[in-house]
């Protein structure tokens, strides 16, 4: 199980189902995620599967679970993207709408900005935002990224920000 200071990170389980619709059926937690639509708990219940198979192989979001409360309060983690043709890695994170504001999503992002250049070793790392989401550019800024590029993801008017390792540098 992976950790910060205020926050624990474990895969789904179909015990999270609830949850995860929660998050899908808030229109501002999905206002700046795809089409921006929520969705039906019957199309949600028929990607559950699929969603809890990625996060249990590390290769998709983990759920984020305030220690304090150990409540879960949103998801992050890395996430395998291919954008412009180009094969990225994406720091990717969502919090359920009462808990924006207290850092959180920055706490998440850095940790996986983290385990991406070090436990996977990458060179660059992503995230993937709308232009209208400010607030997750503050956090991709935050954790270091900056703007580089405006593209069309999935159909949508997307701005890419990226953080690259610098190895050559010495401490």
């Amino acid at each position: 199980m992976l950790e910060t200071p205020r926050l624990l990170f474990r895969p789904y389980t179909w015990d999270d189902f609830q949850f995860y619709v929660d998050l899908w059926q808030d229109p501002d937690v999905v206002r700046h995620i795809g089409d921006g639509q929520v969705r039906s708990k019957t199309s949600l219940k028929t990607n559950y599967p699929y969603w809890l198979a990625k996060s249990a192989l590390g290769r998709g979001v983990l759920l984020m679970v305030h220690k304090a409360t150990q409540r879960p309060i949103g998801h992050a983690g890395l996430v395998p993207q291919e954008v412009a043709g180009s094969m990225e890695l994406e720091v990717g994170y969502w919090l359920a709408k009462r808990y924006w504001g207290h850092g959180f999503a920055t706490e998440a992002a850095s940790l996986f900005r983290d385990i991406g250049f070090t436990a996977f070793k990458r060179d660059r790392l992503i995230s993937i935002i709308q232009p209208a989401n400010g607030a997750s550019i503050h956090v991709a800024e935050k954790i270091g990224m900056q703007f580089e590029q405006c593209t069309q993801f999935h159909q949508q008017l997307v701005h890419i920000y990226s953080m690259i390792q610098n190895h050559d540098a010495v401490d």
